[in-house]
């Protein structure tokens, strides 16, 4: 060959992106945690400050009233129940406390039998036809928790691909 031109570039930049790339399927499950993690201290700032996913107050309860205390929190098990769990291809944040979806959607509770439902608050006992319980949302995203989301998959992107974290 008389004339010749000869292109050689050094790839190892390129190729430990690649390997970063591959790398990804194993290390995906921190930032899913990460997301998890945030997603539960945005419900327990929603329990600290008694707001709903919008930020507008729950509704007080007549407990909390009569008590003095702070709604959905009279012994905590709820708000201290909520966790997540990283799963292959993402994270789900929730609670195993069965009265949760109730509190959460709101709910008519009604007697099982006889006529009233009987129970006792501040150590007075009461006697009612039925209790409706407000909806008291916690789960959910608002503006804040999907900025919240979008600068972890921000940070992940920029420290573990642009970087090589």
């Amino acid at each position: 060959m008389a004339f010749a031109i000869t292109i050689q570039s050094d790839s190892s930049p390129i190729e430990a992106v690649f390997a970063h790339l591959n790398q990804f399927e194993a290390d995906k499950s921190k930032l899913f945690d990460e997301i998890g993690q945030g997603l539960v201290s945005s419900i327990d700032e929603r329990f600290l400050d008694g707001r709903d996913v919008d930020g507008n107050p729950w509704k007080m309860s007549w407990r909390a009233i009569v008590q003095g205390g702070q709604t959905l929190r009279d012994t905590g098990r709820l708000m201290n129940s909520y966790t997540h769990n990283v799963l292959s291809n993402g994270v789900e944040v929730g609670t195993n406390v069965e009265y949760a979806a109730y509190l959460h959607y709101g709910a008519t509770i009604m007697p099982k039998t006889g006529q009233y439902i009987t129970f006792a608050v501040a150590g007075q006992y009461r006697k009612v036809k039925q209790v409706v319980l407000p909806p008291r949302t916690q789960l959910g995203l608002n503006a804040e928790d999907e900025e919240m989301v979008l600068d972890i998959v921000g940070s992940f992107i920029d420290d573990y691909i642009l970087r090589g974290a």
